[in-house]
């Protein structure tokens, strides 16, 4: 019987993403050209209101779906004392292609329309390029390795890319998703890159410290984000589809820059800055590590 269920669900399931995806991407996208085409400021921000407002049916529609086909059991803690008027650094560990939907879905309506890094590329992607441009997406300019010996002066060109974009949103409450490891964990990727940790990848603190360093002025808190999902260290899209995916376990820590541990923006803006703010993850990292593995057990 759960097979006829799954062979039945799974392609109705994409079905209807595809076409969520597709049709209020096509609305976003519209949006764009008409926002920028006024000078009037009470124009464009009508533009860019409503181009956020199509987003979020976006986010309703998906969870909606997920709720129908899907029966799992959320544990979500932490949620408490935001505001949707308020700036936020959102950054979690990164375990699979569902992280970004269960983001916006478990912060939807609790704080600024969540935003995360795009490379450049995804701006060329018909609809999909001009609704990530509509809606202010900060963009990552990435180099290969090859690139870099070849042009050597290309390097730190990424970040300073990064920092213009950051810039763009200052004046407006806005949250901004970061997933320090930069890549989704996996056992292969931790033995290759020698992690001491046992669930997460090593973080890294450059994007982190541009977006500190660019909104640390108007920043009002930055959201550390522990992901899980029980029976599973690395879950693939198969896994959820297939709905070997049972529960997701959110655990949400609000850390104020100068307190706790966390540097102040005096401090991330001074020589050792990154220095500084690559010392704080690490050991969140560890902190981090150490809940993972409560709750996977």
């Amino acid at each position: 019987m759960n097979i006829i269920i799954t062979i039945f669900r799974v392609p109705i399931f994409v079905f209807l993403i595809i076409l969520n995806t597709s049709f209020h991407g096509t609305l976003v996208s519209i949006c764009a050209p008409i926002k920028f085409s006024f000078s009037n400021l009470i124009w464009k921000k009508f533009w860019e209101r409503l181009s956020y407002w199509i987003a979020g049916g976006f986010i309703i529609t998906n969870n909606f779906l997920l709720k129908l086909f899907f029966k799992i059991e959320w544990d979500i803690e932490g949620l408490e004392n935001l505001s949707q008027n308020e700036t936020y650094l959102v950054i979690c560990n990164h375990l699979s292609l569902l992280d970004i939907p269960v983001a916006q879905g478990i912060f939807f309506k609790q704080i600024p329309f969540l935003r995360f890094f795009i490379k450049q590329e995804l701006l060329w992607v018909p609809f999909l390029g001009q609704a990530l441009w509509a809606l202010e997406y900060p963009i990552m300019k990435r180099y290969s390795k090859e690139k870099l010996k070849k042009h050597p002066e290309f390097r730190g060109k990424d970040l300073h890319t990064a920092m213009r974009s950051c810039k763009k949103l200052k004046g407006k409450p806005v949250s901004i998703l970061n997933y320090p490891e930069g890549t989704r964990f996996t056992k292969t990727k931790k033995n290759r890159n020698k992690s001491i940790f046992n669930h997460l990848l090593h973080p890294r603190a450059g994007g982190i410290h541009t977006v500190l360093n660019s909104l640390g002025d108007q920043l009002n808190a930055l959201l550390d984000v522990t992901l899980v999902y029980p029976g599973h260290s690395s879950p693939k899209l198969n896994d959820f589809l297939l709905g070997r995916v049972k529960k997701i376990v959110v655990r949400i820590k609000i850390f104020k820059l100068g307190f706790d541990g966390t540097p102040s923006i005096e401090t991330i803006r001074s020589k050792t800055g990154s220095a500084e703010v690559r010392s704080f993850l690490n050991e969140l990292w560890r902190e981090k590590d150490l809940l993972i593995s409560k709750i996977q057990n």
